[in-house]
């Protein structure tokens, strides 16, 4: 296979060199995904339902996603509007458990303790939405033709690929607005949001560090994928149908999408044992990755942390592992 277009191999740049190129580098990213609407300056949500939560309360809302059922989502706080302080976006996986989407929050079955529970007791609001296909979507929004499950996903896929777009780019332009609707949340300091995510919600994750300049930070855990080594290991297999993007190959890999979340801080948090993940490209990834990091004096703010023997799964030491660089993000908040 040949290079790509943007090679981090044989391209060394400059700090000047990199600014001077990184917003084209992430244009030509996102030309890949296909055709997208634009993101709007505000995002709306409307509230459907509050309850009080056992550390702080709840609340069942909506955002506007220009679709007739929106992008149902939770918002729980530990705080109130006249406290604003740092928020986790939370990406949910896949996992092939369509009915459960943003639900994974309140759930221990995938992490140690559920995601709620941990972040409301470190004082961090949480924001979880359902992805298209899943949880409430799963099978209503109207690009699905009805269609449940994996067949509902892989209708999506057929849908936006004729649209001249991409699953991956409509579950991603998705999260984008969550962001924003999140930053504009009284309860949350927007200069405090990091995003989180395991396996699908792990690349979820790092995408949107790479997209948007205003994300504080991300963790991303169970699911890093440099593309070739996964072509090289027969490895096409392991992920579903929303991971692929037309051309992307060709653009670049993995190492770019890190790089263009340089300076700000990521933790990648994976297990030596993930077919779907090769370690060796984490490691090359990462390693080209970090010289972008380097060039910003921030080289240690890309940490990349490989776990002997743990599979595609979250352990208790990946979990600690997040919530000590969760402690440690914004100290005295």
């Amino acid at each position: 296979m040949k290079p790509p277009i943007v090679d981090l191999e044989a391209w060394s740049p400059g700090l000047e060199q990199w600014d001077q190129r990184r917003l084209a580098l992430r244009e030509g990213l996102s030309l890949r995904l296909g055709h997208l609407p634009l993101l709007g300056s505000h995002v709306e949500g409307d509230i459907l339902k509050e309850e009080s939560h056992a550390l702080g309360w709840a609340q069942k809302i909506k955002i506007d996603n220009g679709t007739p059922h929106g992008m149902p989502a939770w918002f729980l706080s530990p705080r109130d509007g006249s406290n604003p302080g740092p928020a986790i976006l939370w990406l949910h996986w896949h996992g092939g458990e369509y009915a459960v989407g943003k639900q994974e929050i309140f759930e221990d079955l995938h992490t140690p303790e559920s995601p709620v529970q941990c972040f409301l007791r470190m004082g961090w609001s949480v924001l979880c939405a359902d992805a298209y296909g899943f949880g409430e979507r799963n099978g209503r929004d109207q690009e699905s033709g009805g269609d449940f499950d994996q067949e509902g996903e892989h209708t999506l896929f057929k849908t936006f690929l004729w649209q001249g777009s991409s699953l991956w780019g409509r579950m991603l332009w998705d999260d984008r607005l969550a962001f924003h609707y999140l930053c504009n949340r009284p309860e949350v300091n927007a200069k405090q949001v990091i995003a989180v995510g395991v396996s699908m919600g792990a690349t979820r994750a790092q995408w949107l560090l790479a997209f948007e300049d205003a994300l504080a930070g991300a963790i991303s855990m169970a699911c890093a994928v440099r593309y070739r080594h996964l072509l090289a290991q027969n490895g096409l297999k392991h992920h579903g149908m929303y991971f692929f993007v037309p051309g992307l190959v060709e653009y670049c890999d993995l190492e770019l999408i890190l790089a263009l979340g340089a300076p700000r801080p990521h933790l990648l948090l994976n297990g030596q044992a993930d077919s779907l993940s090769p370690t060796s490209g984490i490691r090359k990834a990462v390693n080209l990755a970090s010289q972008i990091y380097a060039l910003y004096g921030q080289e240690s703010a890309l940490d990349s942390v490989l776990l002997e023997k743990v599979k595609h799964e979250v352990n208790p030491s990946m979990w600690d592992a997040m919530k000590t660089w969760c402690g440690r993000a914004f100290q005295g908040c």
